[in-house]
């Protein structure tokens, strides 16, 4: 079996590895979000609560390689199909990286897009079931997210890994030397009734910002906006500013739809396992370097 199979089937089981189990489930558990040509040509649903972004929102976002206004894909390319590059020489809207972001982004190994290696070589944080941290928890498997609101917190849960956050909206200020975080600090406001802004730093550089292995360093700086459309849709932008890394401020997201579910949608479970990871490894990912030509 040649190398790129076997890390094809790598994939593909590691992804059955995060998933959950299908089976007959009672319809008010575990439910699926609905295919994204759902919302294609639907009509708007009616006026947005003022001040308001709680609820359970889905966003089909189910990752490739890179976040995604900039995916780690050569034009024309599969997520995953061609690796092996040093840099990210020839893909479409590039990222002004620093010379010291050019040089952590070549120590990152990803499992997939065009600098991907074997996944038994791959540094990949996620791979060892470390947290992922904010903004790639985001860049990622954002998928369905629940979305809690007090007067002095926005809550958001995202099920993948285990991911949580905590916004805090009761006027405090970021701290100026914090301990980091894999998720950071946050603090949101609003800016108008239907326009919520959040900016989140002391973020830990052992993440990553996407699956493409983009790095960061203990300067970044996220910032989110979520405006409400109307009832059923919020779009997201995230802008990403990291002077040591990045030249200049990017975004990672640009009006990045976010759908609303009934109230009663129950997202599925989704958690990195470390002895599920080991199994795994032990058993598929070790076979994709030690047999590379069979």
């Amino acid at each position: 079996m040649s190398k790129c199979v076997a890390v094809a089937i790598v994939t593909a089981v590691a992804a059955g590895m995060l998933s959950p189990v299908a089976h007959a489930q009672d319809e008010k558990w575990n439910n699926l979000a609905p295919p994204l040509s759902t919302y294609k040509n639907k009509k708007p649903g009616g006026p947005a609560p003022r001040r308001e972004i709680a609820g359970i929102w889905d966003t089909g976002w189910i990752g490739g390689s890179g976040n995604p206004e900039h995916p780690a894909t050569l034009a024309g390319g599969r997520a995953g199909a061609v690796g092996g590059q040093e840099d990210e020489t020839g893909i479409a809207n590039p990222l002004p990286y620093t010379a010291k972001g050019l040089e952590a982004l070549k120590a990152n190994k990803p499992s997939n897009g065009v600098r991907q290696v074997d996944f038994a070589l791959t540094n990949d944080p996620a791979t060892i079931c470390d947290p992922l941290g904010f903004p790639y928890m985001f860049t990622w498997e954002m998928r369905t997210i629940n979305v809690t609101q007090s007067p002095t917190q926005v809550v958001m849960i995202n099920p993948f890994y285990g991911g949580y956050r905590i916004i805090w909206t009761d006027g405090r200020t970021l701290p100026k030397d914090p301990d980091l975080r894999w998720n950071g600090y946050s603090v949101g406001r609003w800016t108008d009734d239907y326009t919520f802004v959040v900016e989140t730093t002391g973020l830990n550089p052992r993440s990553w910002l996407d699956h493409a292995g983009r790095p960061h360093s203990e300067q970044l700086r996220v910032e989110e906006t979520y405006h409400r459309v109307d009832r059923d849709t919020v779009e997201l932008t995230m802008k990403i500013t990291d002077p040591v890394m990045y030249t200049e401020p990017w975004l990672a997201m640009n009006k990045f739809l976010l759908h609303l579910m009934p109230p009663d949608f129950d997202i599925r479970e989704n958690f990195c396992s470390p002895t599920e990871n080991k199994s795994y490894n032990d058993d598929y990912g070790n076979a994709a370097i030690q047999n590379p030509s069979k």
